[in-house]
This record gives C-alpha cells, sequence and structure tokens, in this order.
C-alpha cells in the first residue's frame, strides 16, 4: 500500500469543487464496473473550464474525458478528481501524461486508488513532473461510492450486497408460501435499478422453482435487458442436484443473460445428459464440493472466488431464501444489506423468516448493523444497511 500521507488543508472552494465531482462520478454507477466511478472537474480563476466522468469501462477516464472537453489552454488550472489518475496502460492510455502535457498546475485527489499498478505512483508521477498536488478531500465519501472497486481490488473477492423483502414483523411469505406482492410497485421497480448496479444476481434452486423468476433488469415483460447498456449481466444458480426446469423462465431467456449453474461435483457424471441441453442454451455448468463447514449446501466461498477468477465479477446481488442468506452471513460474506419492509403484518403463523438459525443465545452475540439510509419508497420503508464486521 501507498505510504504517501493525505493533505487536508483545504478550502470551501475545493470542497465544492471536489463535491460536483464526486456527483459527477455517480452518473456512471451500473456501467463502470470493475473499473471505479471517477469524476473530474477543471478550474481557472475561480471558473470551472470543464469537466468529465468515467462513463463505461473501455472508455476515456474521467481526467482524459474532462481534458477533451475543453476547448481551452489548460495550462496552469487545477483539476479536481475523485480518485488518483492512473499510470499504467490498459484499456486506455495512462492519465498522468495527459495530464503533465497539458502543463496543469495543480491537481486535488480524493482518495488514493488502491490498485497496486498504481496505489501513488500517480501522484509520485505527477509530483515529479513539476505539478502541486494534494489529496483526501472528501476520501471517505469516495471510499463509500466506489465500495465495490475498493472491495474487490483489496480482497480478490466480489462486493456483496443481499436484498431482502418483507413484511414490518419480517416475514418474507405468509405460512402457505405465497408472496405475491409483499412490497409496493415502486420498491420493486427500484431493484431493476439496483440489479443493473451490481450487475449479477446469486439464487438458490428453491427461488427458481418457487418463483420461476427471471432474475436481471427488466422493466416490462418484453425483456427490456438489451436496452441497459454494454456491461455484462450474469445469473448465478445454486443447484446441488441440478433441478432446474428446462422450461423455466430462467432458460428460456439465457441468450439475455449470462447463466451460471453450480452443481455438487459428485453429481456431474449422472448428469451429463442435462448438463449438455443447458449448454445448448449457453448456460455454464460448474461442478464444486460440499461446504466443508457445514453438510448441506455447496462451498459458497470457491464458488464466489470462481466468479471473481473465471468471470470477472466484481459485485453480486443476493436475491435468494433465508438458508442460502444464512450462509453467506456466517462466512462474512455479506457486505451490505439493502431491506424493503411493507407495511404489512403476516404474524407467527409462517415460518418465512429473513434468516434461519444463527445460533444466537444472547443479545450481546447478536450481528449489528450500521443503519446507513432510511428513506420511504411509495408505502415501504427501505433502509441500506452495512454489517460491522
Amino acid at each position: 500500500m501507498s505510504n504517501i500521507k493525505d493533505n487536508h488543508n483545504f478550502t470551501k472552494e475545493d470542497r465544492k469543487y471536489m463535491e460536483l465531482a464526486i456527483k459527477l462520478a455517480e452518473r456512471g454507477r451500473g456501467d463502470t464496473n470493475p473499473n471505479p466511478m471517477v469524476g473530474a472537474i477543471i478550474v481557472k480563476d475561480g471558473k470551472i473550464l470543464s469537466s468529465g466522468y468515467h462513463r463505461q469501462a473501455g472508455l476515456h477516464h474521467a481526467e482524459i474525458e474532462a481534458i477533451n472537453n475543453s476547448s481551452q489552454s489548460l495550462e496552469s488550472s487545477t483539476m479536481y478528481v475523485t480518485l488518483e489518475p492512473c499510470t499504467f496502460l490498459g484499456k486506455t492510455p495512462p492519465c498522468v501524461n495527459e495530464i503533465v502535457k497539458h502543463k496543469f498546475k495543480k491537481i486535488i485527489i480524493g482518495c488514493i486508488d488502491p490498485n497496486p499498478k498504481v496505489n501513488g505512483r500517480g501522484i509520485e508521477f505527477l509530483k515529479k513532473a513539476g505539478i502541486k498536488i494534494k489529496s483526501g478531500l472528501l476520501k471517505n465519501k469516495i471510499e463509500q461510492q466506489n465500495e465495490v472497486f475498493f472491495k474487490q481490488i483489496k480482497t480478490g473477492i466480489p462486493f456483496i450486497c443481499c436484498k431482502i423483502a418483507s413484511s414490518i414483523d419480517g416475514k418474507l411469505a405468509t405460512k402457505s408460501s405465497d408472496s405475491r406482492w409483499i412490497t409496493s410497485e415502486r420498491s420493486r421497480m427500484q431493484v431493476q435499478d439496483l440489479r443493473k448496479e451490481y450487475g449479477c444476481i446469486l439464487t438458490g434452486i428453491n427461488t427458481v422453482l418457487n418463483d420461476n423468476p427471471y432474475l436481471f433488469p427488466r422493466k416490462n415483460i418484453e425483456y427490456s435487458y438489451k436496452n441497459y447498456g454494454s456491461q455484462k449481466f450474469y445469473r448465478v444458480i445454486l443447484d446441488s442436484n441440478l433441478r432446474i426446469n428446462l422450461g423455466s423462465n430462467i432458460v428460456k431467456t439465457s441468450n439475455l443473460a449470462k447463466t451460471i449453474v453450480f452443481i455438487e461435483d459428485k453429481n456431474k457424471s449422472k448428469l451429463t445428459g442435462k448438463i449438455k441441453k443447458l449448454e445448448e442454451n449457453n448456460i455454464d455448468v460448474l461442478p464444486v464440493n460440499k461446504d466443508i463447514v457445514e453438510s448441506t449446501g455447496l462451498d459458497i466461498l470457491k464458488i464466489i472466488r470462481i466468479l471473481y477468477k473465471k468471470y470477472e465479477i466484481t459485485s453480486i446481488l443476493l436475491e435468494c431464501g433465508p438458508a442460502l442468506i444464512t450462509s453467506f452471513l456466517k462466512r462474512n460474506l455479506i457486505d451490505k444489506f439493502v431491506f424493503y419492509f411493507a407495511p404489512k403484518i403476516i404474524g407467527g403463523d409462517s415460518d418465512y423468516n429473513m434468516f434461519t438459525s444463527l445460533g444466537i443465545n444472547k443479545i450481546e452475540d447478536s450481528i449489528d448493523l450500521r443503519f446507513e439510509n432510511i428513506k420511504r419508497i411509495g408505502s415501504d420503508i427501505a433502509i441500506t444497511a452495512y454489517p460491522l464486521k
């Protein structure tokens, strides 16, 4: 990690421009993966000359967008950029070269890039070129905006968010398993945007068998997934015994979203016929071992590592039943929760709780959450929360 120390001596104007850069960066949400969201503002003599943001992975970075959007000389100007400029050749050239070429006087950086290929090298490069550098402005805000990028680049596994929709008393369905629709239409529409943001949905086979879902971002039955830009979208199903129905909506729409099914390794040889039919529908079927911690279920840590290394999946949205959610929670693999609470009471007749047994007998042993955001969505309440690990 970089040993560069942030400079916290910033003016009110500095904060104003960095706030604008952060807002610009937000426009790239859902489109920049596996890259971070980044915004840039170029200022000279108290006036904004230009601005830009990283629109999509493979396109220009925010700094280059801002430079290209200006028709004026940028010499002696100041750039505010939310993340440290890159120093390596990827799908685009290094940003630091263009910054030096245009003779900027000062670069104010929100956050140092945790990517080992950068991580302070951009700052050192610009300093050696005679450019004044200050960093650390609104650092925490930028880190949270790019929580997916920071998690996966530091740990080598995806960021995992769990979405749960329930009644106000924490029930996912009634005693008869009826769950449609617990939450409001506005909440359900917001989930479509949440799916686009994460780019991968993971669920268990019981959810597929019970609900026959589509599990990709769509606004209507005409499958508007293709209108969500060029980002790849993945659906992942944990199905030990390969019980998925060949006539299910998942299989029917396998041309619209890449689908991966994990089965138990010992079952592979006796399922070759069905595996072949699924593969003919462009569905990958991958064998993994049982979980070594619990006697039931697949090795979920192995699965998310495969998703990261083989498919370059950097974030996952869990939309599954309580047993699978609990398995992730027990292993401290859930980074974030988004709860949708409907103003309904179902009562104790239903056994469909948010979680299965966690073995907690004392309040002091409970899993603590930090509520980040609480807001109304239609008639529902949406709560964003982070486990305190």
